[in-house]
């Protein structure tokens, strides 16, 4: 039911806090990066790949994906073009 994912979602986004803060405490825990086949929808992956790279990401969709099929017909998942221009 809706009420039962907007709760485990809460949990979902609570133990994702959890899991950075315990990062933070250890050395080299705490990557500015998020691995894009574990993000949740709630993060970011793609952005905390850098200006530069999803800059080469962005350019090579607009060469080799013009029309943008992958952007557009392909369900889920996180999406280069949905990245917002730094």
């Amino acid at each position: 039911t809706a009420e039962q994912e907007a709760f485990a979602r809460l949990k979902v986004q609570g133990w994702i806090k959890d899991v950075q803060d315990y990062a933070a405490t250890i050395e080299g825990g705490n990557l500015e990066w998020t691995y894009l086949n574990y993000a949740d929808k709630s993060q970011d992956p793609l952005g905390s790949y850098g200006a530069e790279n999803i800059k080469k990401m962005k350019d090579a969709a607009a060469k080799y994906d013009p029309e943008q099929v992958f952007q557009k017909l392909v369900p889920g998942g996180f999406k280069i073009s949905d990245v917002k221009d730094e």
